[in-house]
This record gives C-alpha cells, sequence and structure tokens, in this order.
C-alpha cells in the first residue's frame, strides 16, 4: 500500500526546509510564506526608508554637480579683463596691431613706428673652405672670445677642432648668456655666424680679438668680423609724443605694454618709408559682456530651478518633494539669493555729494536684474533682465557694470576727514569689504591708528598704517598730507565682483569636507548605515522564523501521515470484520 508518507518529503539542509509534497493535503508551503510575508512588513518599511534617504543622496549630488558648474562658469568671469571685452582694430595690421585689457579707455591712438626692435647678429669676414676645416691648427687648446650685453665671455677650443666642432663648443657653453652660433654659407665658402637671442640697444654683441688665441687666421683680428645686423631698440611716437622730431620713445621689445594704459603694441614692420601713423581704435564688446551677463543669470537660474524643483509642494496633492523642508538646502539656497540681493562686497552705495563717493553702480537691480516675484509666473524666483535698462546702463557705465561682476580686490575710500587713500592689500590674505578709519598726526608722527576697530601698525618714515588682524590684515593705508598735523576718519574698502563673491560661497558649500552638502550628505550616509544593520538583523530574524515555521510544519506534516496511515488501517479492519 502506498501512504501519503511516501508523497511528502522533508529535507533539512543547512538550517532550511523545503516541502517537494503535500502529505495532508494542506498547502503549509504557502502558510510559511505568507506568515513570513506578514512578519516582513517591518523590514519593508526600513528598506523603503533606505530609499528615501538614497533619494535625497542623489538630489544632494543633484544640486551639488549644479553648484560646482555654476562655480566654474563664475570662475572664467571673475577678472575685469575676462569680463570686460574690448575690441581692437588697426588701420594697418602689417605694421601693427594691439591687444586690450579691461582698463583700457574706449578712443582711438595714432602710432607711428621708426623702428624695430632687433638682435645683434656678426659675422666673420674671411670663409673657410668647409665646415670641417680646422679652426685650431696647433697641438694644443685654444681661446675664442667674444662680448655679449657689456660681458666678456670666452670658449676653449680644443686642438684640431673644426668650425662645426668650436660652433658646438660655444652653443654648449655653460656661461652662455644668450648667444646661437650657426654656419652659413655663400654657396662656395662657410662662415661663422652670432646672434644675440635678445633684443634692444643694451644686447650688444662683438668679437674679442684680444682674448682670441686661434691659429685659423680667419679668427685672431678685430676686423675679422663685421656687423651685420646692430642690436637696436624699438622706437615709435604715440598721439605725437614725443613731439621732437628725433624724439622716440624706445623699447627693447617689439612688444610694448607700458606706453598706454590698458594696451598691448605688438610692432610688426616700419611700412612705409618715411613710416606713416597707424591707427588703433579701442571700443568696448557690448556684446560680449551682455552675453556674460546672461551666461551668469543663465547659471544662476539653473541652481534655482533644480532647488525650486526639489523642494517644492504640491497643495493638490498636499505632498512634498524629496528636499522639501530640508533646512541645510533652504539655507544654501538662501546664500546665493543674498549674494544676487545685497549690494556688492566692498561696495559703498553712490552719494553724489558734493563731493561724489561711493560707486555708481553696487547692486544687480541697478542695471535690470531682479528675481521675478510674480506668483504662478513661468520665472518665478528666478533672475530676469530688463534688457533696456541693461543697455542703457551698459553704454553709460561700462566699467561700473563690469565691476560690479568682476572687480578683484579693486580699492577705493571714502574720506570724511583728513587725506587719505587705499595703497595695497595682500592677494589671498586681505578680504573684500568695508572698513572703518581713523588716525591722528600730531608733531609730524602718528600718535595712532584704527582700522576695523582695531588698533593698525604706524610707519611714521612711510607715512602709512597697516591692518595687522581681521578681514582687513595686510592693507595698507597712505596718509596723504603726512607730515602735516591732521585728524583722519572715513571708511576704506577692496571691491569684489558678484561672481567672485558667489563663487567664493559655492567653494564653501561644495567643500569636500567642510560644506554644507557634504556634511549632510555624511549625515545621510550614517543613517543609511544604520539601517542597513536594522535590515541585515530582520533578514536574520526571519530567516531564523522560515526555519523554525518549515520545522514545525514538517513535524506537523509527519504527524498527520501517521494518523491518517493509521485510520486507513483501522478503516481496513473494520472492512474486513463486516466483510466477515
Amino acid at each position: 500500500m502506498t501512504t501519503r508518507d511516501e508523497h511528502m518529503s522533508t529535507d533539512v539542509n543547512v538550517g532550511s526546509i523545503t516541502f517537494t509534497g503535500l502529505g495532508s493535503g494542506t498547502d503549509f508551503e504557502s502558510m510559511v510564506t505568507k506568515l513570513i510575508e506578514v512578519e516582513s512588513y517591518h523590514k519593508k518599511q526600513m528598506e523603503a526608508w533606505k530609499t528615501e534617504w538614497e533619494t535625497k543622496i542623489e538630489a544632494l549630488n543633484e544640486i551639488n554637480t549644479a553648484m560646482l558648474n555654476l562655480k566654474s562658469t563664475l570662475e572664467t568671469m571673475d577678472s575685469m579683463t575676462e569680463f570686460l571685452t574690448k575690441g581692437v582694430a588697426s588701420s594697418d595690421s602689417s605694421v601693427l596691431t594691439a591687444s586690450a585689457d579691461a582698463t583700457a579707455e574706449s578712443g582711438s591712438h595714432s602710432i607711428v613706428v621708426n623702428q624695430l626692435a632687433a638682435n645683434a647678429v656678426i659675422t666673420n669676414a674671411n670663409g673657410l673652405a668647409s665646415k670641417t676645416t680646422k679652426v685650431n691648427t696647433s697641438t694644443s687648446a685654444q681661446t675664442f672670445a667674444y662680448s655679449y650685453k657689456g660681458n666678456d665671455y670666452s670658449v676653449t677650443v680644443g686642438a684640431g677642432a673644426t668650425l662645426e666642432q668650436m660652433v658646438s663648443a660655444i652653443n654648449s657653453d655653460p656661461a652662455n648668456a644668450g648667444v646661437r652660433a650657426s654656419i652659413i654659407t655663400d654657396g662656395s665658402q662657410y662662415y661663422l655666424q652670432m646672434r644675440g637671442l635678445d633684443l634692444g640697444s643694451n644686447a650688444s654683441l662683438s668679437f674679442n680679438a684680444s682674448a682670441t688665441t686661434m691659429s685659423n687666421a680667419a679668427f685672431n683680428d678685430a676686423s675679422d668680423f663685421s656687423i651685420t645686423q646692430a642690436a637696436r631698440n624699438a622706437q615709435v611716437k604715440v598721439d605725437g609724443w614725443p613731439s621732437a622730431s628725433d624724439a622716440w620713445i624706445e623699447s627693447n621689445s617689439n612688444t610694448l605694454t607700458d606706453v598706454v594704459q590698458g594696451l598691448t603694441f605688438n610692432l610688426k614692420s616700419l611700412g612705409s618709408n618715411p613710416p606713416a601713423a597707424v591707427t588703433i581704435s579701442v571700443e568696448t564688446d557690448y556684446d560680449s559682456v551682455k552675453e556674460n551677463i546672461q551666461s551668469f543669470v543663465d547659471n544662476v537660474n539653473t541652481v534655482r530651478s533644480l532647488v525650486k524643483t526639489l523642494t517644492k509642494f504640491d497643495e493638490n496633492l498636499e505632498q512634498g518633494s524629496v528636499m522639501t523642508g530640508n533646512y541645510a538646502v533652504q539655507l544654501v539656497d538662501s546664500q546665493l539669493k543674498q549674494v544676487t540681493a545685497e549690494i556688492g562686497n566692498g561696495f559703498l552705495r553712490y552719494n553724489a555729494g558734493p563731493p561724489a563717493t561711493g560707486d555708481k553702480i553696487s547692486s544687480l537691480s541697478q542695471i535690470g536684474i531682479m528675481t521675478d516675484a510674480n506668483e504662478g509666473s513661468l520665472t518665478q524666483g528666478l533672475l530676469v533682465i530688463d534688457a533696456e535698462i541693461l543697455d542703457d546702463v551698459l553704454r553709460q557705465e561700462p566699467n561700473a557694470v563690469a565691476e560690479l561682476f568682476a572687480a578683484t580686490n579693486i580699492g577705493g575710500e571714502r574720506v570724511d576727514t583728513g587725506n587719505f587713500s587705499y595703497y595695497s592689500g595682500v592677494t589671498g590674505v586681505t578680504k573684500a569689504g568695508v572698513y572703518d578709519v581713523s588716525y591722528t598726526v600730531s608733531g609730524g608722527v602718528i600718535t595712532g591708528a584704527v582700522i576695523d576697530g582695531k588698533a593698525a601698525n604706524v610707519d611714521n618714515e612711510k607715512g602709512t598704517i597697516t591692518s595687522m588682524e581681521g578681514n582687513s590684515r595686510g592693507m595698507v593705508i597712505n596718509i596723504n598730507d603726512f607730515p602735516a598735523d591732521s585728524t583722519g576718519k572715513g571708511v576704506v574698502r577692496l571691491k569684489q565682483g558678484k561672481s567672485g563673491e558667489m563663487a567664493a560661497v559655492l567653494k564653501d558649500i561644495t567643500n569636500g569636507e567642510t560644506g554644507a552638502l557634504n556634511i549632510l550628505e555624511d549625515n545621510y550616509t550614517d543613517i543609511i548605515k544604520s539601517i542597513d544593520k536594522k535590515i541585515d538583523y530582520e533578514e536574520q530574524r526571519l530567516a531564523l522564523m522560515e526555519t523554525n515555521m518549515r520545522l514545525k510544519f514538517s513535524r506537523l506534516e509527519a504527524l498527520l501521515g501517521e494518523y491518517e496511515n493509521l485510520s486507513t488501517s483501522m478503516e481496513s479492519q473494520i472492512s474486513q470484520l463486516s466483510s466477515s
């Protein structure tokens, strides 16, 4: 007789139990599955909770990436030269070209190029038959000497050395201060040519016959070398100056950087003879400036839009987004909005006076950049540009607009009493800002000085005071009427444009160790680790519970099988009794 035990298998293996048949007709497998599913409710809650924190981390990473992109963009326009582009045109680019930085004034300049700067070139007069002709026919070393830029140099030429070997000795000499030797030929003979690498009249080059002991007749007399190109300075007149016909602005370079503020002249050739004036025209590239402003606004709005999306609350669904109400994100958003809303760091509001003080442009709103506050607007909460206001201000005050975005430690002052001015600061140490200043000069010496509420260092030889602590540390202020007795009071400031100011804020926010977003992500990661531990505990608990259930149900299945067999046996016996 086949019993139900033979259709049921109980397998206990490595703490697990499986059912391969139903001996009693009861679906214990489904019962175990359902019971474990009910018991898994807390684990599923924790898994859902973990997913929420992971989603928050993804949102933080998304915000952080957007802010890093914004920071990178701002760093491409945080200096006046980068932001305020000046276009330069030349009436004859074959003679002269020019470039301009932000400090160049719009207008035109007349340039006359009389002479280009040149290097010195000397060539020996008596040629040799070949490159391998011996220049030292003796059996001992000899000396070849020359003078360059007022200094004497000598090279040892070995016994039996050829022209090629002497050239190599000159060029490889460790003491060589900038002279290049080479071999040239007229088709039949070979000559030693030496050229100085520096331009300008001070870079003279000559053969020093008195110190030369060469045995070859081509190198033992002062007349053996001729000057084939004399060292000379560039000569120009700018806007008719110097006025004397034989007077010129001279330079030892064909690149002139200190003739007109903000302009660099690149001399190419003399052009006509006599030389004609070349006109250099300088204009502000308003389109490029407006592109920079638009880029600033667009990239700020990218971050604002992202934060807006991640923190919005759907009133219809009465449901928030992943970062709704998140304090850190709100704080970061507030910091960035504060930069765009407030007066520029180190700027002073304009006062027409007299005397006029402060900055004509000190905030974004003055150039038509504001936050859209219209309820329901597609750009609500974003920066918008009033193109008409921007165009008008940009045409009138291009430098002031550029400073608002890109000033980098540009100093200034507001003098209430006395006579003083900002002199200098220390890059990376002196912070942008507005600082109160006061001082007293009595008996020809500075008797006391205060900068930003702290005692300043006094230099009575130079007539300066220097901040030694705080954000103004390193700031030097010149007392202009020193040593006259006086009392001075006012403010000195260093200006920082909005691009640099916001980039600095973003640098702090996105700092990999101390940034607010990084700290928040670390906190969320710790929470997830804690949840993972709880999930691991639940998984172990459920696995043990499932094992115990299967053991109990397997025993029950076996017991029911025995009762079933006993019942079948009794029924068979009763049937046999009845039939007998």
